[in-house]
């Protein structure tokens, strides 16, 4: 009886312990599986938007704040970033769209599992890479046993890429 129990406890702590790795590497692989369709619809279900506009403004507000660039309207760049085919843009293509919005076409977008950080219980990073280069480094929360996007890094040329297709 007191063996049953153990095993029991076990394999309990086992499915635990699986479901933990498993939901957020499910939840990086549906990310850049919408990336690389270019899947609006599905990347939207995996983002946090309110936490996510709240951190990417941060971000911009501090880069352009600093500089030169003082008069930089940040709204409008954090608007078109946040859309669907923003994200895409600013993580595929280093943060190039087109002229009327739309994203180019191709996306390779790689991680690694040596890539993956897991911050808490609740929280993971995970640096998604495109010719060997990091294309972005994406933050990700745990909201009930769903992921979202919560956080987006990106590399200081693609802000100015983006910047300037956004302004110009």
């Amino acid at each position: 009886m007191k063996r049953a129990a153990i095993t029991g406890v076990v394999v309990v702590l086992l499915i635990a312990a699986t479901t933990a790795i498993a939901l957020p590497l499910l939840a990086l692989q549906g990310l850049r599986d919408a990336l690389t369709t270019r899947d609006g619809d599905a990347l939207a279900q995996l983002v946090d938007a309110d936490r996510l506009r709240q951190s990417v403004a941060a971000r911009i507000r501090a880069r352009y704040e600093q500089g030169s660039d003082q008069r930089v309207p940040v709204e409008p760049v954090v608007e078109r970033l946040l859309t669907p085919s923003g994200l895409i843009a600013a993580i595929c293509d280093g943060g190039a769209l087109t002229v009327d919005g739309r994203v180019p076409s191709g996306c390779d977008i790689r991680s690694k599992l040596g890539d993956l950080r897991f911050e808490s219980a609740s929280r993971f990073s995970a640096a998604l890479t495109r010719n060997d280069v990091v294309a972005a480094t994406v933050v990700m929360d745990r909201s009930g046993l769903h992921w979202r996007l919560v956080d987006l890094v990106l590399p200081a040329t693609a802000y100015d890429q983006f910047k300037d297709s956004v302004l110009n």
